[in-house]
């Protein structure tokens, strides 16, 4: 699984204060995250408003000078997301996010020039977040096609299954993990989501965090946004990867083991 670093995010309070603070708090973030296992770390500077670019220009910035990690762009706003693109040459880049009737016609001549990947919700202004996985993958399928039609390959297509939290509707994690399933069984996209969000209001979130990735692993869970410092996260990662036949011989669980209980 592609593990996205969570903590880049202005949303998240001590992120938000890290890169108020100055490069040394953000710096620290970044190297936590990569020496947690993160393959991309997600940058989001949406909170700093008329000061967005400015920020994600520099948090972009330390990132590439400490670290070797991939990049993730998030912001709603596509002209920030191309603007800050032109500076990640050289380095994996995926852009988060389109859906299937916004920001996909500004980004996707960007996402084909770049050559990069691109996370698609499967809503739309007028229906908002479907609420089954039938209706999710509808969406993802209409996000596909476009794409695919400006010569962008499903392969660098991330389609987001939208973690919503239990805690306002009990039937809001299986509705993901059947999004999961049916975009890996009827499209060749990959999948992804916001992990965190399904536990939030929730008292010991590790605990639904981790059950939550076990099964989403199982059903094709290709990527997730994640604290990968959580020691609860890792341990069901590498376990589930094991059990699910997606580690094989059990390499990696047996290397985890060795580096972090022996």
């Amino acid at each position: 699984m592609i593990v996205i670093g969570e903590k880049l995010n202005s949303s998240i309070p001590s992120a938000f204060e890290a890169m108020k603070n100055g490069d040394e708090a953000i710096i620290s973030l970044i190297k936590a995250q990569e020496e947690a296992g993160a393959n991309y770390l997600d940058i989001n500077t949406a909170l700093f408003e008329d000061d967005e670019l400015d920020m994600m220009k520099k948090v972009l910035r330390l990132v590439l000078d400490n670290s070797d990690c991939g990049i993730v762009l998030d912001s709603p706003n596509p002209d920030i997301l191309a603007e800050a693109a032109k500076g990640c040459e050289g380095r994996d880049l995926i852009l988060n996010s389109v859906t299937t009737d916004e920001r996909i016609d500004e980004l996707t001549p960007v996402i084909a020039e770049l050559g990069c990947g691109v996370v698609v919700l499967p809503i739309n202004k007028v229906e908002g977040i479907p609420d089954t996985a039938e209706g999710r993958l509808a969406g993802a399928k209409a996000a596909i096609e476009k794409l695919t039609a400006a010569g962008i390959s499903e392969d660098r297509i991330y389609i987001d299954a939208i973690c919503e939290t239990l805690a306002t509707n009990d039937t809001n994690a299986k509705t993901s993990i059947e999004t999961i399933r049916l975009i890996k069984s009827e499209t060749g996209a990959n999948t992804v989501c916001g992990l965190s969000n399904v536990s939030f209001g929730l008292p010991k979130r590790a605990f639904i965090n981790s059950a939550f990735l076990s099964i989403a692993l199982y059903c094709g869970l290709d990527a997730a946004i994640i604290d990968p410092c959580s020691k609860e996260l890792k341990k069901a990662r590498y376990s589930a990867s094991a059990v699910s036949g997606a580690d094989e011989y059990c390499m990696e669980y047996i290397s985890f083991i060795r580096e972090d209980y022996m």
